[in-house]
């Protein structure tokens, strides 16, 4: 495989990741979440390499951005992603402060109706 088909295989690997990622995300899956994106940051060094070494091989054609596309939209995929685990991240802390509440709640209102060590 040249280094171009190597670029194109590795982009659409990502581009199947990002996608993995948002479905992550949108269902919570936090586990997988981080399995994605340890997995794409694998592919970072082969890409690099890869974009390097047919830059090389190809001065002109890299010249004229033939991967403007897809890179652009990956890169409107993560963005989209980056602004979906932000509303996530929001949603989480949220619930998270009214389960607070409610357990706070919940313990002062056992202080009234249940018997303390002390009055035994």
């Amino acid at each position: 495989m040249n280094s171009r088909q190597r670029i194109t295989t590795l982009l659409k690997e990502w581009l199947e990741m990002t996608h993995l990622e948002c479905h992550a995300i949108t269902v919570g899956r936090w586990s997988d979440l981080a399995r994605i994106q340890k997995s794409k940051a694998a592919l970072q060094q082969p890409l690099t390499d890869a974009i390097e070494e047919w830059k090389i091989e190809n001065p002109v054609e890299a010249a004229s951005n033939p991967f403007r596309h897809e890179v652009s939209r990956l890169l409107d995929l993560e963005s989209h992603n980056s602004e979906l685990l932000a509303v996530r991240k929001r949603e989480v802390r949220e619930k998270m402060l009214l389960l607070e509440q409610a357990l706070y709640d919940l313990r002062r209102l056992r202080s009234f109706y249940a018997p303390t060590s002390e009055a035994a």
